[in-house]
C-alpha cells in the first residue's frame, strides 16, 4: 500500500507551552469521527528556525527579538492513498481528514477547535506501478514542501 503524507504545524502562541500532540482521523466524505475507535495520535516536535535567513544579520540568542520568535512544531501524517467508499463499495481517493491539537501549557491541558479538510489524494489520476522505498520517501518529501498547511491556536 502506498501512502498520501500532509504536513501539519502548530505555531506556540506562548512561551509556555511544555507540549501539543495532534490527533486525527479520517472519515468517507460523508462519515462521521469515531474518536474512541479510530484516533490516531502523534507527539508534535518543535522544529528549530534558523537563526537568520540568507541576507540579514544574524541575531544574538540573548536579544529580546530572537526569545520573541514563535517557535514551530510540525509532524508529517501518514494517511491511506485511497480508502473504502461505504455507499459504492469502491475505493476512492477523496475522503475528510478531521484533527485538533492538544495543547500542554503551563501545567495544564487544551484543546483546539476541530479542524476537518477534504482530501484528494489524486491516486487515480495516475497509473499504478510497484514504487521503492527510497522513491517513495523522495516523492512523499517533495510533494510536502508544496502542500504545508499552516494552524495556529491565536
Amino acid at each position: 500500500m502506498t501512502w498520501h503524507y500532509e504536513i501539519k504545524e502548530f505555531y506556540d502562541h506562548t512561551e509556555d507551552i511544555e507540549g501539543v500532540n495532534i490527533h486525527y482521523l479520517w472519515t468517507p466524505l460523508d462519515g462521521v469521527p469515531d474518536w474512541e475507535n479510530q484516533r490516531v495520535t502523534r507527539f508534535m516536535p518543535l522544529v528549530q528556525p534558523p537563526p537568520y535567513s540568507s541576507g540579514e544579520a544574524a541575531i544574538d540568542e540573548t536579544d529580546s527579538a530572537a526569545s520573541m520568535a514563535p517557535r514551530l512544531r510540525r509532524k508529517i501524517l501518514k494517511l491511506p492513498q485511497e480508502i473504502v467508499d461505504p455507499q459504492s463499495g469502491a475505493p476512492t481517493n477523496h475522503y475528510l481528514l478531521h484533527h485538533y491539537f492538544e495543547i500542554f501549557q503551563d501545567g495544564h491541558r487544551h484543546y483546539s477547535p476541530l479542524y476537518t479538510e477534504e482530501l484528494h489524494t489524486g491516486v487515480g489520476s495516475q497509473p499504478m506501478r510497484v514504487e521503492t522505498a527510497d522513491e517513495q520517501k523522495t516523492a512523499a518529501i517533495s510533494s510536502l514542501a508544496h502542500r504545508v498547511v499552516k494552524e495556529s491556536k491565536k
